[in-house]
């Protein structure tokens, strides 16, 4: 299965979210990005890509180091936002599973979450392989998922306990490579020796009374989900949520535990 209907939706929903995502998304998923540029030893005159860039943080962090950082989102609203935001970076427009450049073009290629949003995982691996130069190195971070994750326990526990999956575009399945055997087995398949994973204590922030407001902005594949509840579903889904958020509550504030896999590579060719 291609997952063709999904990707599209995929990028319809970053596209909409562009302009939002440093607010929503970027909260969390920048935590990660100084372990991900360490592990892919990010040092001057390096050439690094960054794929699914989203609004390029993490390629503009890599610059701030004095390397030499492209990113490829499959989202144009998305590019435009990191051309902006990251003028000394190099931005365009592509498919992480079919990356136009050449062959052993980067000392370096991270992928800062990006693991979800592409229809083969298998794909992009290969993809990373034929773009690194020999003994290159990829980095990369991925979430953790239920049950260690209780953000995604509770949130995905919901959804498919209550909602209506019938009018939701097949997706491929989102916690596949969200162990360290898993991960480290398909990258060895992949071509990349050395794997190392570490484990990253992130941590999903929301004011009270906002946590559905916020998730709704955070993943466009939860968008995708929602959108297709009728009112009576939502108010369901919504007020499980509230009841399983209870005791991250802080002073007003959800905080929930949301781990996430760091792993690098070398690229064994």
């Amino acid at each position: 299965m291609t997952y063709e209907a999904f990707k599209e939706a995929e990028m319809v929903g970053w596209n909409a979210r562009a302009q939002t995502y440093n607010d929503y998304t970027g909260q969390v998923t920048t935590q990660a990005i100084p372990t991900l540029l360490a592990m892919a030893e990010t040092t001057p005159k390096k050439q690094v890509l960054d794929l699914c860039c989203g609004t390029g943080r993490a390629a503009g962090a890599a610059v701030a180091l004095g390397a030499f950082a492209e990113g490829i989102d499959a989202s144009a609203a998305m590019v435009d936002a990191a051309r902006r935001d990251f003028p000394k970076a190099a931005f365009d427009v592509g498919d992480a599973e079919s990356i136009p450049r050449e062959d052993d073009r980067y000392d370096a290629v991270i992928c800062s979450f990006g693991l979800m949003h592409v229809g083969s995982p298998e794909a992009l691996f290969s993809e990373m392989v034929r773009v690194l130069k020999p003994g290159g190195r990829v980095a990369l971070s991925h979430w953790i998922g239920p049950p260690e994750s209780p953000f995604f326990r509770i949130v995905f526990g919901t959804v498919q306990r209550l909602a209506d999956m019938s009018a939701v575009p097949p997706s491929p399945p989102p916690f596949t490579l969200s162990s360290e055997e898993a991960m480290r087995e398909a990258l060895e398949q992949a071509g990349f020796e050395e794997v190392d994973v570490r484990r990253l204590p992130l941590v999903f922030r929301s004011p009270a009374g906002r946590f559905a407001d916020h998730f709704r902005k955070f993943a466009a594949r939860a968008a995708v989900i929602l959108d297709q509840q009728t009112d009576a579903v939502l108010n369901e889904i919504y007020s499980s949520w509230e009841t399983e958020l209870e005791s991250f509550l802080v002073e007003g504030e959800y905080k929930v535990p949301m781990p996430a896999l760091a792993v690098s590579a070398v690229c064994g060719r």
